[in-house]
Parts: structure tokens; sequence; C-alpha cells
């Protein structure tokens, strides 16, 4: 991301008196009494070598907007880090981990597949469970392809003699599958190379191929016995049955509910992108269902744990993919309410590392700012007002770091970032992004020029002055 945020800005960050703000094009973002100027993001922008983009302008912004929300939380001790307020702040991590717990729930009582089912998996034509050992030429010449054929061959002459497949592959062998005996996972025909499948489906059970060449290098080939195969090819087929089961579960609950997604969703879903802040409390519906309908309010909530950037990529998405992703979140919104109705709650040690991480990270983000000093403290004396000022500039003086390369990005946490934001003040504005990358792309166009009119290096430069004049005598 660093990459991203290049060369340092006159302009300054500006800490009082402020306009209407959404009908302002000079300021890209506000949080309280700071501001962000559009004129100091465009020269930000204008340093990104590949031209600017309203994408990069956004991420700009909102970078410093997280950053300022969070020392005006610090300034004003309304950052908590009590089990109450992380639980809150974190409802949607929370959420999807218990909509996780309850599909492990559902999946525990599902029937596994049968021994028989195991046996035909194990004799079935379409799939195979193989083991191999590859060698691959270190180079192009003949004398590489040599020195590889004759590891494959020493290889087939130790197994012969006894040793187990499994043991020489993890010796031998020069892909992932070393680390496990040699097992390329229980496949379905199609899926390796034709040389390959070819040889791998006529062995017995137990059998090990004579060398094989393909594109790839020189391979043995084993067919595991049955006992060696059943429980790896039990796992296999739990898994692919536990996702169709899955499947067959939430479709169940989506005809139940008769979803149906409105009208001008996708338009509201951007919208709601947009401006987050704005739309915290909007009653207007994406999808009906039965058992209380899906809200744009319900979608900010859910995309809290979104970092900017994801939001942006969602935001850039055909309508028509928006109208699919409100059909997921509706399914989502029925998985927690069925979690809800199974009383699923989230393991201690869930929990436990949720918090932590939490509360570790609102301590690496206050040193990196540089908010960790007495003044900011509980015990200082410095009034609320003073001590906004004071976060404020701090803030400043670590973008301004951030931005000449001298500082590391410290990334606050998504869904603290939206509830801090959400506490009113703080907003990105879009007519501001607008102007910042006017700016940007007019200076990023005046340095290409500049750049494009010096010399070559090396060059021949001409000589300084008019050409030579003669004198009356015609030297």
């Amino acid at each position: 991301m660093n990459r991203w945020i290049l060369g340092l800005l006159s302009a300054t960050v500006v800490l009082a008196g402020c306009e209407r703000f959404a009908a302002r094009s000079d300021i890209a973002a506000e949080a309280g009494p700071q501001q962000l100027a559009a004129e100091r993001v465009g020269g930000i922008i204008a340093k990104m070598g590949q031209g600017p983009t309203t994408q990069v302008a956004e991420f700009v912004s909102n970078l410093w907007l997280d950053y300022a929300v969070f020392g005006k939380a610090v300034a004003e001790g309304t950052l908590k880090t009590d089990s109450a307020s992380i639980v809150a702040i974190r409802w949607p991590t929370m959420a999807n981990a218990r909509i996780r717990i309850f599909a492990e729930t559902l999946a525990a009582r599902r029937p596994g597949p049968t021994p028989a089912a195991v046996d035909s998996a194990y004799n079935s034509t379409d799939a195979r469970l193989l083991q191999h050992l590859i060698v691959i030429p270190k180079g192009p010449t003949r004398g590489d392809t040599n020195t590889a054929r004759n590891a494959v061959l020493a290889a087939a002459g130790r197994i012969k003699g006894g040793a187990s497949f499994g043991d020489v592959a993890s010796q031998v062998g020069e892909d992932g599958s070393k680390s496990d005996q040699g097992y390329l996972g229980y496949l379905p025909k199609g899926q390796l190379v034709k040389e390959f499948e070819d040889v791998g489906y006529t062995l017995a059970p137990g059998q090990v191929s004579d060398l094989v060449s393909t594109q790839f290098g020189f391979h043995l080939i084993r067919r595991p016995t049955l006992d060696e195969s059943r429980e790896r090819i039990l796992k296999a087929l739990a898994e692919k049955t536990g996702g169709s089961g899955d499947s067959i579960y939430v479709a169940q609950l989506t005809d139940r509910a008769q979803i149906k997604v409105a009208s001008g969703a996708a338009a509201a879903i951007k919208t709601a992108l947009v401006d987050p802040e704005g739309n915290r409390g909007s009653k207007r519906t994406l999808v009906s269902m039965k058992g209380g309908d899906v809200t744009v309010a319900d979608f900010v909530q859910w995309t809290a744990m979104f970092p900017v950037n994801n939001k942006v990529q969602i935001r850039a998405q055909d309508d028509s993919i928006l109208v699919n992703y409100a059909k997921g979140l509706a399914q989502q919104v029925l998985l927690l309410r069925a979690a809800d109705s199974a009383k699923i709650a989230v393991a201690p040690q869930m929990w436990q590392f949720m918090s932590m991480q939490y509360t570790q990270t609102v301590d690496q983000v206050r040193n990196a700012l540089g908010l960790n000093v007495p003044e900011l403290s509980d015990g200082s004396t410095l009034t609320t007002e003073q001590k906004v000022k004071l976060a404020g500039e701090k803030i400043d003086e670590f973008f301004t770091r951030l931005v000449e390369g001298k500082a590391q990005m410290a990334v606050v946490l998504p869904e603290l970032a939206s509830h801090l934001r959400s506490q009113g003040g703080a907003k990105v504005n879009q007519a501001g992004i607008a102007r910042s990358v006017e700016l940007a792309m007019a200076q990023y166009q005046r340095d290409s020029a500049a750049a494009a009119s010096k010399p070559a290096p090396n060059a021949v430069l001409p000589a300084p002055g008019g050409p030579p004049v003669s004198d009356s005598t015609g030297n």
C-alpha cells in the first residue's frame, strides 16, 4: 500500500472553521474540526506514476479519516476496550463466526459416507487416489535429462528392493506432495495430464508403475491399497457431501423465506458504499422476506468489517452481480437467525482471540500515531478541545511522515473505524475526491511533459548561444 502514498504536500490539514461540508469541493474528508484538503490528496496521488484515479483518492482519504476518527476518540476518551464495546463493535465478525459454528453443527449431525460408498469410490473409473514421486530436470541439456531419469530409476530400484514408496517419495520427490508421502488426493478424471492418468488408471491396488515421462518431469506412480486409501477417500467424500448438504439447507431456507430483491437494490447498495455514515439508519428495503426484510442499514452493518478497497470493488460491479450480492446477504441473515434459534454462541477461546486482536490493534495504532502521550491521558489537565487539537496535530505529523515514506502504515480495524465514524462528524466528500483527482491529473500531466522534455542520459547537448559568426576576413 505504501507505494500509493508517495510524496509530500505543502497543503496542511485545516483545524477549524467549517462551511456546509457537503457543498464544498476543496475538502476531501473531515472528522469534527479536522479537514483533509482536496489539494493535499491531489498532490499525493499525482506522485504515483501511473496516473491518478478516483479509487486511489478514496483510499488515501479514507486512510486519513480512519486515523482522524481514531485520534479524536482517544482525545475525547470514547475509544472503548471493555467487553461489551468489543462485542458491539465486532458484531459482523461475531455474526460470521456464529454462522460458521452453526454450519459445523449441521455437518456433525449429517450422516457420513458409508463403508460401501468408500469402496465404490475407490473402484470408480471417474476418480482415483494416487501417489507419485517426480524428479525434474535441472536444465535443458541431455545430461540434465539423463540425471533426472536416472534418479527416478534409482528410486524405483529402492522400492523394488522393499523400501516404502511413501518414504522414497518424501526423500526424492521434488513437488509439494513429498510432504505427504507423494499423495495427490482423490481427484476426478481429467485433472492430471493424460500421460500420467493413462498409466495411473491401469494400476492394480498396491502396484507401482515403470518410469513415466510427462511435460513436468519423470515420475513413478503408485495406486494405494483400499485399506491405505480408506481414510483419505472418506474425508474427500465427507467434504463433497457436506458442501452439497449445506447448499441444500440454504436453498430450503431461501425458499421458505420467499426472498425477493427489491427494485433499485443495486443502486441503493452503491449509494450506501459511497456514504455509509448517511445510510446507517436507512430503512429502505434491499430484500423482502418472511421474518423481517433486509434493509440498507443492515447492509451497512454487515459490511463494516470490509476494508475500503473491498467496498470500492463491490461498487464497481455490474447491477446483476450486486443483485446476487443482496441475495447472498439475505441468506446470511437467514443463517444468523437460524443460529439464534439454535442458541449458537462463540466459543470462549474464539472470543478471547477476537478480544485480544482488538485490544492489541488499538494499542499498536495508538503507539504508531504518537497518541500515547501524557497530554492525551485521562489524568491530563488539558480540556477536551485542547486534546482534540493536539491529537489532530499528531495525526497530521504521522500522515506527513507516512506519505514521505518515513513511517509504516498503521491499520485501524475496519469495524472499529466504521464504529468511530458512526459517532458523527466524519465523512469522505465525493465532491472533494473528484476535485483532488482533477488537480492530480493536471499535476501529473505537467510532470509527464516536463520529464519528456528532458534530454536522454548521455545525449549530445547543443552549445549555448547562437551559431558562430565569421569575422571580416571570413574566418
